[in-house]
């Protein structure tokens, strides 16, 4: 289900493995972008297909491990849970296997749209049920954050916790825009905080501020004439950009022109267990954070001095909260470089990499 420039997948775990020399054969689903040649990393792309079809995925990448000489099998998507039994069934301790966990799935499977909603309780059961029963099959479990680890403390897995912290970003040839900027780069749905920051925009015009800009960066799974319809409703059209899916490299010239990075996600069992990597990636931006009051949101924003948290819902108070950094620019400024200072000290990627590193170290020196 993920396009090759994911990321944490590509630009974090991929290519640490090969620059620590490990020989990595990389399949994702293709995606417009300026591709790169990295030594000891081999790309494969598939194309995108739709839900009912993806399980040729499955079929297409059974058949290029029997036909690798690979001695290690690292998957992301749930589904190919599938696919790791049955390579273990065949290879046994020959291969090992990584299963890199990014979400609590039981639990996301309570808000996807895609499943009729009286429907989800018992698809979560279901999920969470065989999900258990296919983790027998894994060497080892990597968890993207610890928020959802406690979920599977009794199963007695070899786990490694490689956190979602961001990579040192490119060095800072942009300037701050002129504009005042608000910016959410991710995936826009209404669980993910879109028409909260909609109506955010909505406020901070209907207090008299109208010099600002809202910019949405990321792939729309929503309704998008909605989106479209509250923009021109609300007289929106001057104050909200919408950029589709970016590489990596590409947001941080975004984040460098921006004033506020936005993270208003809704209060689901998810979300509310989840350290977003949004937060951390606007510290390692400089930039100032505006996020939802969920208990490790507000321990982390102000362990750090880096921001402001509010329910997501209470329109009137973020948009206070944003008119008085847009009026005080010294308070903002100091918040963006105490953020930047947290990344340095506790949220770097590089950290992160010497943990999964360590995994595969270990997975060579149990086969020798």
């Amino acid at each position: 289900m993920h396009v090759w420039s994911d990321t944490r997948i590509y630009f974090k775990e991929a290519k640490s493995l090969a620059e620590a020399g490990f020989q990595v054969e990389f399949y994702a689903l293709n995606f417009d972008g300026e591709k790169e040649s990295i030594p000891n990393l081999t790309m494969h792309y598939l194309p995108v297909l739709s839900r009912k079809k993806r399980f040729r995925h499955m079929q297409t990448l059974l058949k290029a491990f029997e036909e690798s000489d690979a001695k290690n099998f690292h998957f992301h998507d749930p589904e190919l849970l599938f696919l790791a039994r049955k390579i273990k069934k065949k290879y046994g301790d020959a291969v090992k296997i990584v299963y890199d966990m990014h979400e609590h799935l039981p639990a996301a499977i309570l808000t996807k749209q895609w499943i009729p909603r009286g429907s989800r309780p018992f698809v979560s059961k279901m999920v969470a049920f065989f999900e258990k029963y296919f983790l027998k099959w894994v060497d080892a479990v990597v968890f993207a954050e610890v928020s959802y680890k406690e979920n599977y403390l009794k199963m007695g897995l070899n786990t490694v916790d490689v956190l979602n912290y961001p990579i040192m970003p490119p060095v800072r040839n942009e300037t701050i825009s002129k504009v005042f900027t608000l910016i959410y780069v991710g995936v826009l749905t209404e669980q993910r905080g879109l028409f909260n920051m909609l109506e955010l925009a909505k406020s901070i015009r209907e207090k008299g501020c109208t010099d600002f800009k809202l910019k949405l960066i990321g792939p729309m799974f929503t309704n998008e004439d909605a989106f479209s319809e509250f923009i021109i409703v609300n007289h929106l059209e001057k104050n909200v950009e919408h950029l589709d899916r970016m590489q990596y490299k590409d947001i941080w010239r975004h984040y460098y022109q921006s004033h506020i990075g936005l993270c208003l996600l809704h209060p689901t069992p998810n979300n509310l267990n989840s350290h977003s990597t949004k937060l951390f990636e606007y510290m390692a931006a400089k930039i100032p954070i505006l996020a939802s009051d969920f208990p490790d949101f507000k321990k982390i924003i102000s362990d750090a001095d880096c921001g402001y948290t509010t329910d997501p819902f209470d329109y009137e108070r973020a948009a206070d909260l944003v008119i008085q950094l847009k009026d005080n620019r010294k308070r903002n400024w100091d918040l963006g470089q105490n953020g930047f200072r947290a990344f340095q000290n506790l949220y770097s990627w590089q950290h992160e990499a010497e943990k999964l590193l360590t995994l595969y170290e270990s997975f060579e020196k149990s086969k020798n």
